[in-house]
């Protein structure tokens, strides 16, 4: 191994000189460059926008329940009024009006609420004054066992709740007939001349029936006037004008029939609102 050279005087051409001012630098890496990131879409492929649109599906669901939850607000509150005897009879009965002109109350709904004995009972004339043909298309036959076998019912819970099966039958569907029959041989003749009524005015209208309807429309009574409109509901030929009989009909219960207007005596319903306007 050679040896190395050192510093001379003489500056000699061959002379190595060492400078120790001179800078050192660092020997550098070898830099190796990462590979390309792939994008969360680019690794999970179609699995990222399956979790994104169930993503968007759970948002849309609990968006609809919050909202279906808040307009059912009015519904919760008239409930709890309803049923909380602290109230006043009055703001009781305002509650269940305001039930049985809520289109957010199904009919199954107001049927149950109807049936309890705990409540006022011009709430529940009110609560199923409201009750439709709905009512009374799902089953005819439990509907109208119901309406003729029940015990315990005051005359005018029985007549109110026989309403809807007329209804459906002046719109054309099938009704419960021998529940029916039942009811037209009722003490209270007022129901006799509903359950006529609803025999005499559907598809399968029957002519005896009609002709009970006649008989009473023609015959003087307390129940002449009702037995006139129904007898109008039998006669018309239109859908529109058997139901507006009947609604007429209805009105007739409220204002004649006696229990209706011992129940409603010294209360009144105007504008939307129910009042006490004293005995």
């Amino acid at each position: 191994m050679p040896e190395p050279h050192h510093s001379s005087k003489n500056g000699s051409p061959d002379e190595r000189v060492y400078d120790p001012f001179t800078p050192k630098f660092p020997t550098l890496p070898i830099v190796t460059p990462d590979p390309p990131k792939r994008s969360t879409a680019e690794k999970y492929g179609a699995l990222f926008y399956l979790g994104v649109a169930g993503l968007l599906v759970v948002v849309l669901l609990v968006s609809w329940f919050a909202w279906s939850a808040w307009s059912m607000k009015s519904v919760w509150v008239n409930v709890y009024v309803l049923h909380d005897e602290s109230k006043t009879d009055v703001e009781r009965v305002q509650a269940a009006y305001d039930l049985a002109h809520d289109p957010n109350v199904n009919q199954r709904q107001l049927w149950d609420v109807t049936l309890r004995k705990s409540l006022p009972p011009q709430a529940r004339y009110l609560l199923a004054e409201s009750l439709t043909a709905e009512a009374a298309i799902a089953d005819p036959h439990a509907y109208g066992v119901a309406i003729s076998k029940s015990e315990g019912w005051p005359d005018w819970l029985r007549l109110l709740l026989l309403r809807p099966i007329a209804y459906a039958s002046a719109l054309g569907f099938s009704v419960d007939k021998p529940s029916l029959i039942e009811l037209t041989s009722n003490a209270d003749p007022a129901i006799a001349l509903w359950a006529e009524a609803a025999l005499a005015i559907g598809p399968d209208r029957d002519a005896e029936n009609g002709a009970v309807l006649k008989r009473g429309a023609e015959s003087e009574g307390p129940q002449q006037a009702l037995a006139k409109i129904l007898d109008r509901a039998r006669e018309a030929i239109r859908e529109p004008e058997r139901i507006e009989a009947l609604n007429e009909a209805t009105r007739w219960v409220r204002e004649h029939h006696p229990e209706a207007l011992k129940l409603w005596n010294g209360w009144k319903v105007q504008g939307g609102k129910v009042v006490r306007t004293g005995e």
